[in-house]
């Protein structure tokens, strides 16, 4: 209600969006009234909303998870119709590297002076 409110527009862009992304699920799996009602873009149960995360992922050239465990998870239970209708869209990105491993790969005798001054558990 607030988004029609608010942002009438947004809202009716959202809905043409919903429409081409349900028809393309439709086409490749016919007949999966439970897949379209899993992968809208709009919540019909208790009021009409708006899934944001399902909204990323359809405007979203990909979708990177910050370790592999995270991609995994995201393909195989969170978003797995996703993952099914554009796998290659889901993609694993590590999220970079902390300052202690950086450390150790970076300056082995630093890391070293460190580890005898507070132990190695630093890393």
């Amino acid at each position: 209600e607030l988004v029609e409110k608010l942002l009438p527009r947004h809202l009716q862009i959202i809905y043409e969006i919903n429409q081409k992304h349900l028809d393309k699920i439709a086409a490749l799996f016919p007949k999966d009234v439970d897949r379209l009602r899993r992968m809208s873009l709009i919540e019909e149960e208790g009021g009409k909303r708006i899934n944001m995360a399902h909204l990323c992922i359809v405007g979203s050239h990909a979708v990177n998870g910050v370790a592999k465990i995270h991609s995994d998870i995201v393909k195989t239970q969170v978003f797995k119709d996703f993952s099914e209708l554009e796998p290659d869209k889901f993609q694993n990105k590590t999220n970079g590297i902390t300052p202690r491993r950086w450390l150790l790969l970076c300056n082995p005798g630093l890391a070293e002076l460190i580890a005898e001054k507070i132990g190695e558990d630093y890393v």
